[in-house]
């Protein structure tokens, strides 16, 4: 299918893939997860949430920046809230779930 919509700028699809670097720190992730189900599973999410993410703010920026825009910080968010899910102790934890 051809499309008539301008492209990414490449400017973006830079910022995106900088906004991605911190997926590569997954096995050190799983490896640091607390042994509950639920905290596993949720590290095991996180990586395809955020390249499904980084591909739609891709795929969308030309015709709507701002959602694009939006798709990032949600994914910076992401970013933060693993890791914060990652570093807390088993009795912080069960506070939590």
């Amino acid at each position: 299918m051809i499309s008539n919509f301008p492209d990414t700028p490449k400017w973006m699809t830079a910022v995106i893939i900088v906004l991605l670097l911190p997926v590569f720190q997954f096995p050190y992730l799983v490896a640091s997860a607390p042994d509950v189900s639920t905290v596993k599973t949720l590290v095991w999410i996180y990586p395809f949430y955020c390249l499904v993410a980084a591909w739609l703010a891709w795929q969308c920026f030309p015709q709507r920046p701002a959602l694009s825009w939006i798709l990032l910080a949600l994914m910076v968010m992401s970013h933060v809230s693993v890791w914060c899910l990652v570093a807390m102790t088993p009795s912080d934890l069960d506070v939590i779930v």
